[in-house]
């Protein structure tokens, strides 16, 4: 037990810093630079979303009696139908069902366009009306209730590491692929929908969790600028040189300065501010028509606003110490 206990304790140890623990190695040392009191920094406490099965609608099916099912057979709709009745088909994830749906409707468009009996041409063009109809319920349904888009808009307290952004590429593709597949549904090209593959963009998303890192990022630097600040900016510039002259203290903040502030922080926020400008777009693209999309500005768009303000008041009182005492500063 005692070497499991080891191992795991070697293990967490070799994890990168991320922008919590960069933010918190160097509040710790302008603290004792500048003998302040420690802040414990807390993000903002946010309602959560409404569950998964709180925002799924109910869609309607297709009932079909046993001359219908005989009749589909001419246009290859029997198969669609044995798989929607099926053990699976029954509890399809909402992506899997807007999948479903999308290949109906393909399927439908494509015997709408064959030779076939009048009567099936009549209950065809009822299954179409019906369907099309119920379409903009199954894409919602994917939107709001997936477990995997889910879990990258509720708070977490996951975030990125400073240098990784290996997931901003395939978060970005995904992010557009669903874009896509909105505007080819607005557009009624089932064919084309049918066959974008949806779970793949989901498991990309799923593999890296970058939009959910990002937003607890952002969050947290935000937090921790508007709640460290006022410590800083209660301090005049000039106290720390007493009649203009360089100070101990004085020379060690330039350190934490030029090493930690530039070479670390400042550059990680450059990140971050680089990745929500990518993904920002393309979540308000996806998001902006849906019911969560004022909490999803309060996850990205208000946090990613308030850190550069804050950020400016931070950045502003080091120009006014280099202004005002002989600290030498430079941006790096």
């Amino acid at each position: 037990m005692l070497l499991i206990l080891g191992a795991l304790v070697s293990l967490s140890g070799c994890s990168k810093p991320d922008t919590k623990a960069s933010l918190t190695d160097y509040q710790q040392r302008l603290t004792r630079v500048l003998q302040l009191d420690n802040v414990d920094i807390q993000a903002a406490t946010l309602p959560p979303l409404p569950r998964p099965g709180e925002l799924r609608q109910p869609l309607p099916d297709i009932r079909l009696d046993l001359r219908d099912a005989w009749a589909s057979r001419e246009c290859g709709l029997d198969q669609l139908i044995g798989e929607r009745n099926s053990g699976l088909g029954r509890v399809f994830q909402p992506s899997m069902q807007l999948h479903y749906e999308l290949r109906l409707l393909a399927r439908l468009q494509q015997c709408d366009q064959q030779d076939i009996s009048p009567e099936l041409q009549q209950q065809i063009s009822s299954w179409q009306h019906e369907k099309q109809q119920s379409i903009a319920v199954a894409l919602s349904n994917m939107l709001l209730a997936d477990d995997t888009l889910h879990r990258q808009w509720q708070v977490n307290n996951l975030r990125i590491i400073p240098g990784d952004g290996i997931g901003l590429v395939p978060a970005s593709s995904a992010l557009e692929n669903l874009i896509y597949l909105t505007t080819l549904i607005k557009q009624q090209q089932w064919q084309q929908a049918a066959e974008l593959d949806i779970e793949q963009s989901l498991a990309a998303l799923y593999q890296h969790d970058f939009p959910a890192k990002l937003q607890g990022s952002l969050r947290y630097s935000a937090a921790w600028f508007s709640q460290f600040n006022p410590q800083l900016l209660a301090i005049a510039p000039d106290s720390l040189c007493p009649n203009g002259r360089s100070t101990e203290q004085l020379t060690i903040l330039t350190t934490v300065f030029s090493k930690f502030f530039i070479g670390k922080v400042q550059a990680h926020l450059a990140e971050l501010t680089r990745y929500h400008n990518e993904l920002w777009p393309l979540i308000t693209r996806l998001y902006q028509d849906t019911a969560i999309y004022p909490a999803l500005q309060q996850r990205y768009q208000q946090p990613a606003a308030q850190l550069q303000q804050q950020l400016m008041l931070h950045v502003q009182w080091w120009q006014q110490l280099n202004k005002q005492c002989p600290a030498g500063l430079t941006p790096g």
